[in-house]
């Protein structure tokens, strides 16, 4: 006799396939989250990353840090002076060459909220949002901008990006609030 699995254990190991990847973006340095960064910076070194770049945005600093054995780079949001979050990002946020199919930008979507709605009505789509607003920002075609996943954060949500610039990579960040209106973008 042939036994079959109930349809929601199916259903729950058809999911694992939709989360297994997320786990698979750890970067390792959950434990440094609320760490002092001038004491957590010894320890990313320590641990094979070295600082790339950084820049300011609103309350908090992000530097880049860049593994080269784990060719992963990491972005790290800095407020007042602790490591507020750590989180997997492309390699061309650390100024490094994208790599072909062994690496997607991670997907860190905000939770869905029945009132999730933004500057834009719909709130759903924030890197294309940030798009938009870069383009603006920054003199460019919306088709010339790339945008990663959103990140949500403590505050809100960030969107990174990129564009080419005379045969340099231009870097940004769009930040969204907690109900996805835009804030700015650096």
């Amino acid at each position: 006799m042939r036994s079959k699995l109930p349809i929601t254990v199916t259903a729950f190991l058809c999911s694992l396939t939709t989360i297994a990847p997320v786990f698979a973006q750890s970067t390792g340095l959950e434990d440094m989250v609320g760490a002092r960064a001038g004491q957590a910076e010894n320890e990313l070194q320590r641990r094979g990353y070295r600082n790339m770049r950084g820049e300011k945005g609103g309350d908090r600093s992000y530097t880049y840090w860049w593994n080269s054995d784990r060719r992963q780079c990491v972005s790290i949001a800095t407020m007042n002076g602790r490591y507020d979050s750590i989180t997997p990002t492309t390699s061309p946020d650390c100024r490094q060459s994208p790599l072909k199919d062994r690496e997607r930008a991670p997907r860190y979507l905000p939770p869905a909220r029945d009132n999730y709605r933004g500057r834009y009505g719909g709130g759903g789509d924030l890197s294309r949002n940030c798009k938009a607003e870069a383009a603006a920002a920054f003199d460019r075609r919306p088709s010339d901008i790339t945008t990663n996943a959103p990140i949500r954060q403590r505050n809100g949500t960030i969107v990174q990006g990129w564009y080419d610039r005379n045969k340099d990579t231009r870097f940004f960040t769009c930040r969204f609030d907690e109900d996805s209106r835009f804030i700015s973008v650096n």
